[in-house]
């Protein structure tokens, strides 16, 4: 039996979810509105049917069956809301892997997530992470050391070393 999450209003969370085999995620940013429910802001081809496209949705995330992980990485002031984090990520150009990641072979939901993170950083507010690949590196391990933990387990919540919120 999993440990129960224990999620406070408007932190945000790194979450990986299951993808189409092991030691692959869908990754997306999930925003805390309470207890049972949040925001998943995330790039999605809602399984394969569209062209990649930005999705801020309500999530019922602790219920979520194919939720692996959620780490902490950081935090929304309590005044604000979920439309001031997606100003930053919201105009993310699709299908187009930006300069800095051209080690990517295509472009993904993780290929957006890391972009999204280095748009909030670059904001100086709610997730100081200076080094994105890093944190992908902490975020895949725990992840796949969790989906191995088995199903019964899942999901596990983590804090995280390479991003915190901005004092």
């Amino acid at each position: 039996m999993s440990r129960p999450l224990i999620f406070t209003k408007n932190e945000i969370y790194a979450a990986l979810a299951r993808a189409d085999r092991r030691g692959t995620f869908h990754w997306a940013i999930y925003l805390v509105i309470d207890q049972e429910n949040g925001y998943k802001i995330h790039a999605t081809t809602h399984g394969g049917t569209t062209p990649w496209e930005y999705e801020c949705i309500r999530w019922k995330a602790p219920k979520s069956a194919l939720a692996v992980t959620f780490t902490l990485i950081g935090h929304l002031h309590e005044d604000l809301d979920v439309d001031c984090l997606e100003v930053y990520v919201k105009d993310i150009p699709m299908n187009i892997i930006p300069r800095d990641q051209q080690k990517e072979p295509h472009f993904t939901c993780r290929v957006w997530f890391k972009e999204a993170i280095r748009q909030i950083h670059a904001s100086g507010m709610f997730v100081n992470c200076p080094d994105v690949d890093a944190l992908e590196r902490e975020l895949v391990a725990k992840a796949s050391a969790a989906e191995y933990w088995g199903d019964e387990l899942l999901p596990v919540q983590f804090t995280c070393s390479q991003a915190s919120r901005w004092s």
